[in-house]
């Protein structure tokens, strides 16, 4: 068995690792929110969405990506 990571559409696993990184991001500050996290935490998973929703923008050619937090 082989597998091969890294053909001619590497967009394709740019966009999916993009994805994972904003969807995990969101996950944390909703568990966090949820379980009455300290504000430094709260702020600080609300500035990981932010930085995730600008690398998700840019691996779509977007300037900008609205994900509300």
């Amino acid at each position: 068995m082989s597998m091969r990571i890294g053909n001619t559409d590497g967009t394709r696993w740019e966009s999916h690792i993009a994805s994972i990184h904003l969807t995990t991001d969101w996950r944390r500050l909703n568990a966090d929110a949820m379980a009455g996290a300290d504000q430094r935490v709260i702020a600080a998973d609300k500035a990981a969405i932010v930085e995730s929703r600008h690398e998700y923008a840019q691996v779509h050619g977007r300037t900008r990506f609205d994900v509300t937090v």
